[in-house]
């Protein structure tokens, strides 16, 4: 799949590390502020409808070289992103490493473990509610059922208020649903889905959580023939439902 590379400036400093106190990370510093994106699912299961979040992480992170330093499991396969408009900021991608269900502690884990606790986050999460081809960014709401987003609000203060980028995938809230895999036409159709994902993920890192919030994404990418287009603000790409 062809995805839109985070192209930009080389940063011009090194990424946080773990020694590197971070007390105001949600501020920011003189050499910029650390972000964080994490994709639900289920390690190694990568087809899954719950994984679909950890799969639009994946394909962000194929942009970044920089591997994280770390023996926290929590922080296995993790990636730091230059980001922010004059790319003086961070971004920590992290992929899952615990069932979805503890997605929550792991984000925790993470952060703490680098001094990061204070940090922005953006979560990426499979909707069976919204149907499938859908996405919804929120910058705060209920988990809506979905165990994972209940993970977050368990483990972090700020509870429900936390930016999340909603994917649909359809069906029903059954446990042999989204535990099930994509079928090959749906995988089919994902493709432009995956793509706008990620745009609007990158969108979230360059304009940052505050204009991210005030531009908002609440829009359907095409599945095949497109209706109703419009010009989605956060991911600045053309979306559409299928009609």
């Amino acid at each position: 799949m062809n995805l839109v590379r985070n192209e930009g400036p080389a940063m011009s400093c090194e990424p946080p590390q773990k020694k590197q106190r971070q007390d105001d990370g949600a501020k920011g510093t003189s050499a910029g502020r650390t972000l964080a994106v994490l994709g639900l699912g289920n390690p190694g299961r990568t087809y899954e409808r719950h994984s679909l979040g950890a799969r639009v992480a994946a394909a962000v992170a194929e942009a970044s070289a920089v591997a994280v330093e770390s023996t926290n499991k929590d922080l296995e396969g993790a990636v730091w992103l230059g980001c922010g408009e004059l790319k003086k900021d961070w971004a920590l991608i992290l992929q899952p490493q615990r069932p979805i269900n503890e997605n929550g502690p792991q984000l925790h884990s993470a952060l703490s473990d680098l001094n990061l606790q204070d940090a922005p986050f953006l979560t990426i999460v499979d909707d069976c509610w919204l149907p499938l081809g859908t996405i919804r960014f929120r910058e705060k709401g209920s988990s809506g059922g979905h165990k994972g987003l209940e993970g977050i609000e368990a483990s972090f203060k700020c509870g429900q208020n936390y930016h999340r980028l909603r994917l649909g995938i359809g069906g029903k809230n059954l446990k042999e649903f989204v535990t099930g895999s994509f079928t090959e036409e749906e995988e089919s159709l994902l493709q432009p889905v995956l793509a706008a994902a990620v745009m609007a993920v990158q969108a979230w890192l360059r304009l940052g959580p505050e204009a991210s919030q005030k531009a908002g994404v609440d829009a359907s990418c095409s599945l095949g023939k497109v209706s109703r287009t419009k010009r989605c603000p956060v991911s600045s790409c053309i979306v559409g439902h299928v009609g």
